[in-house]
């Protein structure tokens, strides 16, 4: 996980890897650490990111939830069509960029 840009205009993060369950175990508390306090819009760049599972996805739902109540959007860009699909199949296709 890798902060891109933070300021007022936007917060992007890229991920890489596989956002399996060893990931958000790992980077968990890190991510949102991030996001706690943020100015604006958030901005997950999915460029490197080969695979996305259940608790993955519960991650990106629990980082939606969070950055709504802070009063922004969370949004999502840059996916591979396996993961894209996966957003899509789990009604979460809106988040796409």
């Amino acid at each position: 996980m890798k902060v891109l840009q933070s300021d007022e205009s936007m917060v992007k993060i890229a991920f890489s890897g596989k956002l399996d369950s060893a990931y958000v175990s790992n980077n968990e508390v890190k991510f949102f650490a991030l996001l706690n306090g943020v100015e604006g819009p958030v901005v997950l760049d999915f460029t490197d990111v080969s695979f996305i599972g259940s608790l993955g996805i519960r991650m990106v739902l629990m980082a939606v939830k969070e950055v709504k109540r802070q009063g922004f959007t969370l949004k999502i860009e840059n996916t591979n069509t396996d993961v894209e699909n996966i957003f899509l199949l789990t009604s979460l296709g809106d988040l796409l960029n």
